[in-house]
């Protein structure tokens, strides 16, 4: 929808292309000129007494007159098919001419011989030449992408003569480019700093308003640059029409920060930089907040780093931006008072709609994460107060009053039905708000006990949430087919039919007796069930039954998209989980905790197997990458499946790997997760001892200079110790991050922040003989291996906050050698790479003896 229904917006810097205009005008040019050329010699014509018996001066002869309309009209129309031409290229956009940008930088200057005119402009082509746009899915991580900009180069403008005549013949034929870039390098306003200047002109005579780019170093210039250019093309061309996530600034002026944000976001996730990619989608929300697609993807990558009750959140807000202009999705999801919205309210954002709805009731199924992160247990004791647990009990109190939109529902497993007076008290008791944060190993057996069960009972809630809003998405799907037909590539019918499948094993695995491993006969989810509990468990006990659930996939019809296998896949793949949190065992009283083992586990694998199969024959080779990461990892449902042989077999055939396929355990992204951390802390610890190393050959700073340095040195300790108690909080690590990126740059580090590793057997093997030494026990099962080296990263964590605590209260380390030793030995604590065979223990000793005064 344009913006210029809303009106109050500043209009695009480019003018609209009129391609249609001047094709029409050059076709009435070419039907005068053909008019003149051919007419006057028809029989009929011939005969008109205008034409036996001219009345035309003697100075002017029809044959002059007849000859100059054809050539004007000819000319004419040769002028308008150039000009449409040009306004249709303008409209496509995909063509780009960037000249050699000028150089103003002062001549032998040590920037310019670094980086020469010629190399920028090179690099600003094969920037401009990767700006992509994104369109949205219903699966984390998978987004599609394609390339709208093509650089032009001019081949044959140096050649002579009649070589340089027929390549710009030859060139006529061709798509003009509509577009033409200059530019200027320039040294910045301050020392350190970059400057670029762009001027974009829309052939003919159409010229944008200078852009003037500054940063502290080139590649970040040429970045800006590249998105600036692209934001002022898209409002203007076809791609505002066809990619939902910018149609609402088509004609408006883009802010160039906005699509350079998002841009940015994109490049972090490719290089599983995920904090830095949750920051940038947040900046971009900040200029756009309406544009629910931006949010759409930061609530699927919140799902990607296990904030799940953030993706909760940010769906639930989505949803409600959305279904203004649906009066009966937004009477129940918002309130009776916002059911009178204007229709066009939610024009634009059906498939926003559609995804956020379908997006909820899965993360609403994976009631166990969600339940975990509600009734938190920790590990370890952590800091009271940290930044992860203080958005935490936001999230609780925000949600607790949103989720009373379910009260009237009857959906709890209860041998009687509740009083309708009674409902609200069970919401408050199962959603309480604010609950306390308790330590396992420091909890009662009794509280412990509890906080089990109060999970247990909000999972079992939530399992009979998200089937009842799948099965109300496919009736609001259904019968409103028209309006959603753009959400058809989407989702499917045969899509929505299995993911409620996938929600009716998921709820049955909630409501699984412990001790008897008996599934209840649960109140209907919602009138007219499609799927039952007797469809997948036929005797009312966990496990499902293999055939019947292959029966049921099978009734949903044939699979013909990657949407429909890969829910087919999460169908079998959940059969094969035990019923605990994540997949794990249920750790309450006497529970039994049945699973499929034996020749029904492999032939539920084999089935599941087969569909990925399926999935990854009908997606095309290019989409098989952006897949990768959320089925080889972070997908919980395929936790069990990722570590059985089939599955191994699986990811060497379709992603061929340069070595063997590992068999996956289960909480292998939770190792990638502290891995993550624990590099972060390395390399700061290893900036911070380069700069002392650096400064050790200055010649007696100046006291100034000197407190200046040693205020670094402890800003840097309380990063760190912020870090270590809020390791859980993306936003204390791209803190951080932001921190290490002005060390590093003040010191010349060479290191950089990597993005969260990849799974590898080896490496996770190596990096626990890394953290527990000589000593440790071989052979372990990869479960074991990852369980305890996460226990001992976090206990590491502990013993760091609690080291910079004692370190603060003492006299600093003085001399600049000390100060690099200190920093070393932080570094070398977390480098569990480290090939000398110690422990993480025996290395913070070391620290801990350079720390004393």
């Amino acid at each position: 929808m344009s913006a210029r229904r809303y009106g109050g917006f500043d209009q695009a810097d480019l003018p609209a292309a009129h391609r249609i205009r001047w094709w029409v005008a050059a076709v009435t040019a070419g039907l005068v000129a053909a008019g003149f050329a051919v007419v006057p010699y028809l029989p009929f014509f011939q005969g008109w007494t205008f034409v036996r018996d001219p009345k035309v001066a003697s100075v002017i002869t029809w044959t002059v007159l007849q000859t100059s309309v054809v050539v004007i009209a000819a000319v004419l129309t040769l002028y308008f098919i150039g000009r449409a031409r040009l306004e249709a290229a303008a409209f496509r956009a995909n063509q780009i001419d960037i000249r050699l940008f000028a150089d103003e930088r002062p001549e032998g200057s040590h920037d310019r011989e670094i980086d020469s005119a010629v190399e920028l402009t090179a690099a600003f082509k094969r920037i401009l030449n990767d700006s992509r746009l994104y369109t949205p899915t219903p699966v984390p991580g998978v987004g599609g992408s394609y390339d709208f900009i093509q650089i032009v180069e001019h081949a044959g403008d140096a050649a002579e003569g009649w070589w340089k005549a027929a390549t710009k013949l030859v060139r006529l034929a061709q798509p003009p480019a509509a577009f033409t870039v200059t530019g200027t390098v320039r040294p910045g306003n301050t020392t350190g700093r970059y400057q670029l200047i762009l001027e974009l002109v829309r052939v003919p005579r159409f010229a944008a308003s200078p852009l003037v780019i500054e940063d502290e170093n080139w590649p970040r210039v040429l970045h800006r640059a590249a998105n600036a250019v692209a934001a002022l093309v898209i409002p203007r061309s076809a791609y505002v029409r066809s990619n939902i996530h910018w149609a609402a600034w088509r004609g408006a002026k883009i802010p160039y920060e906005l699509f350079d944000a998002y841009q940015r976001a994109n490049h972090f996730i490719t290089h599983r930089r995920y904090d830095e990619a949750l920051a940038e989608y947040y900046r971009a929300v900040s200029l756009d907040p309406s544009n629910v697609y931006i949010r759409l993807e930061i609530a699927a990558l919140q799902e990607q780093l296990d904030l799940h009750l953030d993706a909760l959140a940010t769906y639930d807000d989505v949803i409600t931006v959305c279904s203004r202009g649906h009066p009966a999705l937004a009477r129940w999801w918002i309130g009776p008072d916002f059911a009178r919205q204007p229709r066009h309210a939610g024009r634009g954002r059906a498939v926003a709609l559609l995804i956020a709805r379908y997006r909820h009731a899965l993360v609403l199924g994976h009631g166990d994460s969600v339940a975990g992160s509600w009734w938190v247990r920790r590990t370890t004791a952590g800091a009271p107060g940290d930044a992860r647990a203080l958005r935490r009990a936001e999230l609780r109190t925000a949600l607790e009053l949103r989720f009373r939109r379910y009260v009237e529902l009857d959906v709890r497993v209860r041998p009687y039905a509740i009083p309708p007076e009674k409902r609200l008290e069970l919401h408050r008791r199962v959603l309480k708000a604010p609950v306390e944060e308790i330590v396992v190993h420091e909890a009662t057996p009794e509280r412990l006990a509890e906080y089990n069960q109060r999970a247990a009972e909000m999972r079992s809630y939530l399992g009979a949430l998200s089937q009842y809003e799948i099965e109300r998405l496919i009736a609001d799907y259904r019968r409103f087919g028209r309006r959603w037909r753009s959400s058809w590539h989407q989702l499917t019918n045969r899509a929505l039919d299995l993911s409620l499948v996938w929600s009716v094993v998921r709820r049955a695995m909630a409501d699984v007796e412990p001790v008897t491993g008996a599934v209840p006969v649960p109140q209907p989810a919602y009138p007219a069930s499609r799927v039952r509990l007797a469809d997948v468990c036929p005797d009312r006990r966990w496990p499902p039954d293999p055939r019947a659930l292959d029966d049921t996939v099978e009734a949903a019809g044939p699979r013909k998209s990657w949407e429909e296998c890969y829910n087919a896949a999460s169908v079998y793949a959940v059969a094969m989980l035990e019923v605990g949190p994540r997949g794990e065992r249920d750790l309450r009283d006497r529970a039994r905790n049945p699973r499929l083992v034996g020749e029904a586990r492999d032939e539920v694998a084999r089935r599941a197997v087969r569909e990925l199969y399926h999935a990854a024959t009908i997606s095309h080779s290019g989409r098989l990458p952006e897949r990768r990461s959320w089925v080889m990892g972070e997908d919980p449902d395929l936790v069990a499946l990722r570590g059985h042989e089939l599955f191994r077999v699986f990811e060497m055939v379709t992603f061929s790997p340069d070595r063997a396929a590992p068999l996956r355990p289960q909480r292998a992204h939770v190792w990638e997760q502290v891995s993550y951390v624990r590099r972060l802390v390395g390399e700061i610890a290893a900036c911070r001892a380069h700069f002392w190393r650096a400064k050790a050959a200055d010649n007696g700073p100046d006291d100034r200079t000197l407190d200046r340095w040693r205020s670094a040195d402890r800003d840097a300790f309380r990063k760190l110790a912020e870090l270590a108690t809020g390791k859980q909080d993306w936003y204390t690590r791209y803190q951080a991050i932001c921190a290490f990126r002005a060390w590093s740059a003040d010191s010349g580090y060479p290191g950089s922040i990597a993005g969260f590793p990849l799974y590898s057997e080896e490496r996770l093997h190596a990096q626990l003989r890394g953290a527990a030494g000589r000593g440790r026990k071989t052979g372990l099962d990869a479960d074991i291996v990852v369980r305890e080296y996460v226990r001992l990263c976090d206990q590491r964590l502990d013993q760091l906050a609690t080291d910079i605590a004692e370190l603060t209260e003492q006299s600093p380390v003085t001399g600049f050698a000390a100060c690099a030793d200190l920093w070393t030995a932080l570094s070398a604590w977390f480098d569990d790479d480290i090939a000398d065979g110690s422990s993480a223990a025996e290395r913070r000793e070391r620290f801990r003896k350079l720390a004393r005064p």
